[in-house]
């Protein structure tokens, strides 16, 4: 009678590792360590916020000169070069909300004159470029 109670509890004590296992691994999940992990990892990043037109250093970007970049949920401003992914999506419009994912330049470390007219918190160099809500 006492090895059949000790395999019962010894089975129990198992799936109750198991299931602690699983809530653990559930609530880092949930609460972004995936996302911390890809930071150290591959030094990606997601910005999610709305498709706009970069400010400029000095004065107000016209429909002329308007650069399409990303305002994050930050309220910072992000460049996109998007010389790496191949489907672009070409049917966004400014103000439209986008999440991109990519590798983050901070402003301080980007050498191309291009963005050094722009306001700009970082370029991303974009692997994924997304419409959402």
């Amino acid at each position: 009678m006492d090895y059949e109670n000790r395999s019962f509890l010894q089975r129990n004590i198992v799936w109750m590792v198991v299931l602690a296992a699983v809530v653990v691994f559930g609530f880092l999940l949930f609460k972004g360590w995936d996302k911390i992990v890809n930071e150290k990892v591959d030094k990606s990043v997601t910005i999610t916020g709305n498709f706009s037109c970069l400010p400029l250093k000095s004065g107000v970007p016209t429909e002329k000169d308007c650069t399409l970049g990303v305002k994050g949920r930050d309220g910072m401003y992000y460049g996109l070069d998007i010389s790496r992914i191949q489907d672009a999506n070409t049917d966004l419009k400014a103000n439209d909300t986008i999440a991109v994912t990519g590798f983050l330049k901070p402003i301080a470390e980007v050498t191309a004159d291009d963005w050094a007219k722009y306001n700009l918190a970082g370029v991303i160099k974009v692997n994924t470029l997304l419409r959402t809500r």
